[in-house]
């Protein structure tokens, strides 16, 4: 089956490359390059998820729920990127990446290519962002939409073998919803926290909330990308500028008035930042995960605060935590030294002996590693009853 480009410099008509400054033909350049790279590695896989009829009536008003012509099932196309372990892929563990709102599965693609020398790659496109389909409503994009899609990903794609779930901002968020929808599976390994707690100070979660409903354009390519690196900059992510140029191409989209923006559908967003006014405590869902736990704080996070940080490790003992220095709330997993050491994490997280550790600033500089806390309660094994 053949996929449609969707990224930026795939879908450019050579009369706008023909206009575009040297330092986009810079930024074209760095882009194919990469994609050269990534796209031999992986398969884009799909399949068809039901979005069912009766979940829209909690926000429809009473007189419309025998409507037939509103209240009926949906069937959305949900696309993944499926990265096979370069060493013994028939037996290799799996990781499942979840990412932040903003992003696309096309995110992972540094972080994948280092991990699948062992492991298989998972990496999702949320209904409304890469090549998913869009839902039909602004309020059908919820937590609990977000986690069935993720169950019936896993009920797909590991029936057998070991996996590990990682999210990262509100790929944690929809983590802990699988919890309190009560997911188990006895193949869940383990499971990484990004920087994203179980509950989020007041401050920033309004900001969010207010700004997510924001679409800002950028006219040129040169400073859509320039934003990009400014946005994660604000953000205390050290990244490379070829990681930006790539989260660019794959995360943003060429609109025909406005110039360039990012690429989802603007209703995810609106549900998105509505959900984010309501109360928000996950903290019952995150003791009961029933595996050992990686949490990734920046150091600088205004939503993984020291204090919430040291709440999560007070109910969870077991736990191990990275703090990534100078870093705000995304703390990116991009250089194979970052990789490796969450990787090896995973190797090793049955023995249930936590970690503590500071991540320097210096993506080629190993992390120091802490005394953990001398007492931790024993979890139960993952799938059995807690």
């Amino acid at each position: 089956m053949k996929h449609k480009d969707i990224s930026v410099l795939g879908n450019l008509s050579p009369t706008k490359v023909a206009e575009f400054t040297e330092r986009e033909r810079e930024i074209a350049r760095v882009a194919l390059a990469l994609d050269a790279r990534f796209l031999p590695q992986f398969e884009r896989r799909e399949f068809t998820f039901t979005h069912h009829a009766h979940k829209m009536k909690s926000y429809l008003p009473d007189g419309l729920h025998d409507d037939t012509n509103l209240v009926k099932d949906q069937q959305v196309r949900i696309s993944y990127n499926y990265w096979p372990a370069r060493n013994d892929p028939e037996n290799a563990e799996t990781i499942i990446c979840l990412g932040g709102i903003y992003n696309s599965a096309r995110r992972f693609d540094f972080f994948a290519e280092v991990a699948a020398e062992n492991f298989n790659v998972i990496a999702l496109d949320y209904p409304g962002k890469g090549h998913s389909g869009n839902l039909r409503m602004p309020h059908d994009y919820t937590l609990e939409t977000y986690a069935e899609i993720v169950k019936s990903l896993v009920e797909r794609e590991q029936s057998e073998g070991k996996f590990h779930l990682i999210g990262h901002s509100h790929g944690s968020k929809v983590i802990y919803t699988m919890v309190e929808q009560g997911f188990h599976h006895p193949n869940w390994a383990s499971t990484i926290i990004g920087d994203m707690p179980p509950e989020t100070p007041a401050g920033p979660k309004l900001r969010r909330a207010w700004r997510n409903r924001e679409r800002p354009f950028s006219e040129t390519m040169e400073e859509a990308v320039r934003k990009l690196e400014s946005f994660l900059a604000g953000h205390g992510a050290p990244v490379a500028r070829e990681f930006v140029i790539h989260d660019f191409n794959h995360g943003f989209a060429h609109f025909t008035r406005e110039g360039y923006g990012w690429a989802y559908d603007p209703a995810s967003m609106t549900g998105y930042a509505d959900e984010y006014l309501l109360p928000y405590d996950k903290w019952q869902a995150y003791k009961d995960l029933p595996t050992p736990v990686l949490i990734l704080a920046g150091e600088k996070s205004n939503t993984a605060t020291p204090d919430v940080v040291k709440r999560m490790l007070d109910e969870r003992p077991d736990a191990s935590l990275y703090v990534y220095e100078g870093v705000g709330h995304y703390p990116e997993l991009v250089t194979p030294l970052r990789i490796a050491e969450v990787t090896d994490w995973m190797k090793q997280a049955s023995d249930g002996k936590p970690q503590r550790a500071m991540v320097p600033a210096d993506p080629e500089t190993p992390m120091v590693k802490a005394a953990a806390q001398p007492k931790h309660r024993k979890r139960a094994a993952p799938g059995s009853s807690m």
